[in-house]
């Protein structure tokens, strides 16, 4: 583990934080939390959101944007933007040690805005497995 964080620019945990993390065994099982961030419009209507995942898997507090939308009357105002900087604020008061975003390539809007708010893109190389037929 020492090794490996070396080749990210992420805040580097020393070999006694690892020592002690790898001390106590992973839980068998653990929980998350959802939160919505909504925003709405002056008749009260919802018109944004932010869905943010908290969890910690055994090595810290993570988060997860897993979704943001705003209406399309009102993109291009900010709204998206101020969803996820009241994001971030609440990942930095609850102490989360790592947070990512998904999103595709082919969505520039979104690239940009997450960008924007400080998420970068990293050297990791994401692989996935889908349940497809024939896996």
């Amino acid at each position: 583990m020492l090794e490996e964080q070396r080749h990210y620019r992420h805040p580097q945990s020393s070999p006694e934080q690892i020592d002690r993390d790898v001390a106590r065994p992973p839980a068998p099982t653990f929980t998350g939390e959802n939160v919505i961030l909504a925003a709405r419009g002056g008749d009260g209507r919802l018109v944004g959101m932010c869905w943010c995942v908290f969890f910690n898997p055994g090595t810290g507090l993570e988060a997860e944007v897993a979704e943001v939308y705003v209406e399309p009357g009102f993109r291009s105002q900010g709204l998206g933007r101020e969803l996820l900087k009241r994001a971030i604020d609440l990942f930095r008061e609850r102490g989360v040690t790592f947070a990512s975003v998904w999103t595709r390539e082919s969505n520039p809007q979104a690239v940009r805005l997450y960008e924007q708010a400080g998420f970068q893109r990293t050297e990791q190389l994401v692989l996935t497995w889908l349940p497809l037929p024939g896996r």
